[in-house]
Formats: structure tokens, sequence, C-alpha cells
């Protein structure tokens, strides 16, 4: 097929797959990556492949775009949304505003774990109605940091402000995942690094997707919300372990260095 032909077959494909969003351009051949991210919006699916920032907002904008188009429709029956997320982290204060939005769309919210879900990827996957992740997805929960500059009382202001936006992450954390508050106290000024079956345990996720055909509408273990109380003690107490032999090597080593 000569290129002239070809173009002209895509950008009929392409007005007519988003005729709804204006109809589109008569001489360009369209970005391909701008036609796949056009192409999942009209399926209600986003790919988030980056870091949590401003341009994240987008995603509130439409999960409120969407619940408009269903207004009047049982929840139970609208087209649910799919969030695809591979971050390394963020703005939590960015995550948290499209977090709110999870919360108070009623159109379900399915949020899937690819690659990495760290730090602020890590809290937008919690906030799904149905959570999944990948056999080898892993998660990072650590504590907030900030690069305040200015004068002494500027520089208070914004510890003071990140002290706060940790208190709401710890609260959110607590509230949407099987841990508890010693254990988070434990772990979170490190980097708690955590893969896909320790993420089901402790109720970060609901499911690890295994088939490439998985029905994502048809979670198996929805009630992934429920605590599984066996489950997490088994892995509160291997938590535990691993928590004391790490105090162990320390106590050890400041030994060492005491001697030398």
């Amino acid at each position: 097929m000569k290129k002239n032909e070809m173009t002209k077959k895509l950008m009929e494909e392409f007005n007519e797959d988003f005729i709804d969003v204006g109809g589109v351009l008569d001489t360009t051949l369209p970005d391909p990556i701008m036609v796949e991210y056009y192409r999942r919006l009209k399926k209600r699916e986003i790919l988030w492949n980056d870091d949590i920032s401003d341009a994240t907002i987008d995603i509130a904008l439409y999960i409120k775009k969407w619940n408009a188009e269903d207004k009047g429709i049982a929840p139970e029956e609208r087209k649910p949304i799919k969030i695809f997320i591979n971050s390394d982290g963020g703005s939590v204060d960015t995550v948290l505003h499209i977090i709110d939005m999870i919360h108070l769309s009623k159109t379900p919210i399915y949020t899937i774990g690819m690659g990495r879900v760290y730090s602020a990827g890590g809290l937008l996957l919690m906030a799904g109605h149905k959570r999944y992740v990948f056999p080898h997805t892993s998660c990072l929960i650590h504590d907030g940091s900030s690069g305040a500059i200015g004068s002494i009382g500027k520089m208070l202001d914004n510890l003071e402000f990140t002290k706060e936006l940790e208190k709401r992450m710890k609260e959110y954390i607590l509230s949407s995942t099987r841990i508890t508050e010693e254990v988070y106290d434990q772990n979170y000024r490190r980097d708690w690094f955590l893969f896909s079956e320790e993420m089901i345990v402790l109720g970060i996720a609901d499911e690890i997707v295994t088939d490439i055909d998985m029905d994502l509408d048809h979670v198996q273990n929805a009630g992934g919300r429920q605590r599984d109380q066996r489950n997490f003690r088994l892995a509160h107490a291997a938590e535990d372990r691993r928590l004391k032999v790490v105090e162990q090597d320390h106590r050890q080593a400041r030994k060492i260095d005491a001697q030398v």
C-alpha cells in the first residue's frame, strides 16, 4: 500500500473512532501515541506510565466526565474505568486529590499495578474499587520528603505541611489495607519494598493477574478488603522476625564501631 493510501486509511480510522472529540485533521498523520491514547479513553482505560505530577490531575477530570455520562445508571450497570499504573511515585498532595475523586466515583474504578507502583503510585493503586497486580509487580511505601528552601520560617511551615501530609497518608493507608499501625510505624521510615504476594496478604491489592485473558471485570476475591486474619498474622509474624534480625545486625555493627 502506498504511503498516501496508508495515511488516508489511518486518517479515516482516526476520524471514525474520535468523531465525538471533534473530528480531526485532514492533512497531517496523527501521532500514533496519541491515537492509542484516545483509543484507550474510548474504552475508559487510562495508562499512567510516569511520575505522579500536576499532569496526573487529568485522571480526576476523566473520572468526573465519565460519572456525568453515567448519571441515572445504576453503579453495577456502569462501564468500569480502568487505570493502569507504572510509576516511581511523585506528588503526594496531587495523588490524594485523585484518590478523593476515585472514592467519590459511583462508576466502578479498577486500578491495575504494572511493573512498579512506588510511593504515590502505590497510593493510587490502593484507591481502586478493585485492585489488581501482576506476579512481579512491586510496591514501595516510605516516608515523605521535602526540599524546602528560603527563610527559616518558610522552611518550618513547609515541614509542618509535610508532617500533615504524612499523617493523612498514614490514615489513608491504614484505612485502605490490612496494614496495622504497629507494622506501619515499624516500616515507613525506611524503603519498604513489597512484591505482589505480600501486597495481597497486606490488602494493598485484591488479586494477582495470572492469565492474559483474565476478565478484570470479575475478580474472584472481590472481598479483598475483608481481612484474612490467618494470612495477616503469618505475614505480621514473618515481618516481625525480619525486623528483629535487622535490629540484631545493627546492634552488632554498633559494637564493632565502638571497638574500632
